[in-house]
């Protein structure tokens, strides 16, 4: 059977909503709709599992191992497994994106800054 899910029935906030695959029956993804205001993001941190973002609107850096990258609306970032990232929006607006994990729930190691 199809699940049909609206934005405002996953569970979160305006600036963040999540679904996780295993709430879902055996769906073997999760992920975040966000909407990072201008200067916020997560801290470094990695997953067992490849991260893929989809930015639709905004921009922001990527710190993707020791790669900085400047993406913004229409591009896709993929992080590979076990590789050490974060991502900080850009000083113009709010960082509207996707952020798919490959695993039925989310499973977040945060490192200490270097």
């Amino acid at each position: 059977m199809a699940l049909h899910i609206r934005d405002d029935e996953l569970p979160g906030t305006r600036e963040s909503r999540t679904f996780l695959g295993r709430d879902h029956g055996e769906v073997p993804v999760s992920f975040f709709i966000q909407a990072s205001p201008p200067g916020h993001g997560p801290g470094p941190h990695t997953h067992p599992y490849a991260e893929v973002f989809v930015l639709h609107e905004g921009s922001g850096w990527f710190l993707a191992g020791d790669e900085t990258i400047e993406a913004s609306g229409g591009s896709v970032v993929v992080v590979p497994p076990g590789e050490v990232h974060g991502f900080t929006a850009s000083p113009g607006g709010p960082l509207r994106m996707t952020c798919l994990h490959l695993h039925d729930h989310m499973i977040t190691e945060w490192v200490e800054p270097a």
